[in-house]
């Protein structure tokens, strides 16, 4: 059972998408999603719900690409909550030689986030990662 709110909006003012890395204006009278997890669910400890605004782009469906996407599901059944992993929060180094790398484990199990991004929480960063900036080590669980 999902707990998380999704509901689908045409712009009256305004406003950023706040997918990672995205940095499209959502304009008056562009459709976008609005998202919101209550506090005190996984993946949300807080005591603060967690809303976004999402844009048409962002919420476009990774498999229109031709690539395979491991799923949260697929992640979950191959690797338990603690698998050490190679983080990239912002850019993986092929896109970026810059790219922050975090060797760490995961915290929780993975998720779709918005119904439209496989993420997962890992130790020593405190926002999501997708699961397509997740490398496993090999060796897998800590």
């Amino acid at each position: 059972m999902s707990l998380e709110l999704r509901t689908y909006r045409t712009a009256r003012t305004p406003k950023c998408c706040d997918m990672h890395l995205c940095h499209t204006r959502i304009q008056p009278g562009d459709r976008y999603l609005r998202t919101s997890l209550p506090p005190q669910v996984e993946p949300n400890y807080s005591d603060h719900w967690w809303s976004m605004n999402v844009c048409t782009a962002c919420m476009a469906d990774d498999a229109e690409q031709g690539e395979h996407r491991t799923t949260a599901d697929e992640f979950n059944a191959r690797h338990p909550v603690g698998t050490r992993v190679v983080a990239y929060p912002g850019a993986r180094p092929e896109d970026d030689a810059t790219a922050t790398r975090i060797d760490t484990t995961t915290r929780n199990q993975a998720t779709v986030l918005g119904g439209h991004t496989d993420v997962v929480w890992v130790h020593g960063h405190s926002a999501c990662i997708a699961l397509t900036h997740i490398d496993v080590i090999d060796g897998g669980a800590a």
